[in-house]
């Protein structure tokens, strides 16, 4: 299926419309047709067009499609319970969600408190260092359940834009924060935005800080979606028809050459996906997880080489994990310059002698096997303990997931300059087999091993 952005790719800037300007909305797919002529009522529609120019100088006539929102009338007939009535079960059962960055923990109780944390642990001693980021109380709440029937039939459902799709919100303010010096002293606030997820368990999608002491903080919850105006839109795809005028080809050629070399590759790989197996009477037919789809295992190699790292983090401190060199911690300035603090370097020596002080952090057997531990030692002195930064890298299998390519990192300091970094994705799946008692992993036999036996899910 092609989209606008192959047509522009193909067609030089040879717009001739009588329109100025067209509202640009990326949310509104479109698919492009080829289809040799427009029809007779394309024709006399006075619908807008637009003649657009190949590289090799084909000319087509484009009929834009109007871009009309399509009509919701479950929105006005719609009498059920307000958005805040819908959510308002959340702020009397105690629900809270957390998010773990390198050094803050943030802690969402719903109609509670918003807390921003950290906790330094010296043996049994422990130190908290919090603020409070927004509180309600019973009384707010009431005021606000006596007031959302006003609210929602006065305000307009706001919208955002969230991975490139504007989706509807219902935002609840929590202020009455800690003070902050940097704001003259007055109270945190934040701006906890509510968002229809039917898969969601009303986890923080986001949270930044969006003027000094005021933070927005975006929450999935599935409750929401029983609310037709708070529901995402669904836009579906409008076709644009290109007719070719001067005797051009149907299809550009540039267009027609891509489509026809992208049918010769799938059929190559259709064709790399069968083996012959000799199959006698008295074996069983190999099952169908032995021949499973064979991906690419060129990620899987470059991430055990150490050339493909991964990177994670959404605070000031960014972190960079490159599996088998180091895990560093680091943060860009505006003018491009990289501070960075090394957590950790991996040597084989350190850690077979941490495994042998930890033995309980050697892997289980292959059977039961779902994580490697990996000791990464001799970063960046700490000031605060004088010794080396070290991290405890943690890979873990992730299944069942919607992509295959997901990886997931996160890093915790449960003692000073002592770091945990965790590592889960379905790329680990293909690597916990081939780990030796102690969760080392030889790349040889990664690259060695009978590629139509690799189960490389990326």
């Amino acid at each position: 299926m092609y989209r606008l952005l192959i047509l522009v790719f193909l067609c030089k800037e040879t717009l001739q419309s009588d329109v100025k300007t067209l509202g640009f909305d990326d949310t509104l797919l479109f698919d492009i047709n080829w289809p040799g002529q427009l029809t007779p009522d394309e024709q006399a529609s006075g619908l807008e067009s637009i003649i657009v120019t190949s590289s090799h100088k084909e000319k087509y006539k484009c009929i834009i499609p109007n871009i009309e929102q399509r009509e919701d009338n479950s929105e006005e007939t719609y009498e059920g319970p307000t958005a805040f009535e819908i959510i308002a079960p959340l702020f009397t059962q105690a629900t809270c969600s957390f998010r773990l960055e390198s050094y803050w923990t943030y802690e969402v109780c719903h109609g509670r408190y918003i807390r921003q944390y950290h906790e330094d642990r010296e043996g049994k001693a422990l130190k908290i260092q919090e603020y409070i980021l927004g509180k309600l109380d019973a009384k707010q709440i009431e005021i606000l359940l006596a007031e959302s029937k006003i609210r929602e039939e006065k305000e307009k459902v706001p919208f955002k834009k969230i991975d490139n799709v504007y989706l509807p919100y219902y935002e609840v303010t929590m202020d009455n924060g800690t003070f902050c010096d940097l704001n003259n002293n007055k109270p945190r606030v934040t701006k906890v935005l509510y968002v229809c997820y039917l898969q969601g368990k009303h986890e923080i999608y986001s949270l930044k800080e969006i003027s000094t002491c005021v933070y927005e903080i975006i929450i999935l919850s599935p409750l929401l979606c029983s609310h037709p105006k708070y529901k995402p839109k669904e836009t579906g795809e409008r076709k644009i028809n290109c007719a070719p005028i001067d005797g051009s080809y149907k299809k550009p050629y540039n267009l027609a050459k891509l489509a026809h070399d992208s049918a010769i590759q799938r059929s190559k790989s259709d064709l790399e996906r069968f083996r012959l197996v000799k199959i006698e009477k008295e074996e069983p037919t190999p099952s169908s997880s032995e021949n499973k789809i064979i991906t690419d295992t060129t990620p899987i190699i470059n991430f055990l080489n150490g050339k493909t790292c991964l990177y994670g983090g959404t605070g000031w401190w960014k972190y960079e994990f490159c599996y088998g060199r180091y895990v560093e911690q680091f943060h860009v300035e505006k003018d491009g310059k990289r501070v960075s603090i090394n957590l950790g370097r991996f040597d084989a020596t350190a850690h077979l002698e941490w495994l042998k002080n930890n033995p309980h952090k050697r892997p289980r057997p292959v059977e039961e096997r779902k994580q490697l531990s990996h000791f990464y030692s001799g970063g960046s002195i700490c000031d605060k303990t004088g010794k080396p930064r070290q991290t405890e890298v943690r890979l873990k299998c992730l299944q069942d997931t919607p992509s295959q390519s997901t990886v997931s990192l996160f890093l915790l300091e449960p003692k000073y300059c002592q770091y945990i970094l965790g590592v889960e994705s379905p790329l680990i799946c293909n690597i916990l087999p081939k780990a030796d008692e102690n969760g080392l992993v030889s790349i040889e036999d990664m690259e060695t091993e009978d590629p139509l036996k690799t189960k490389i899910l990326l």
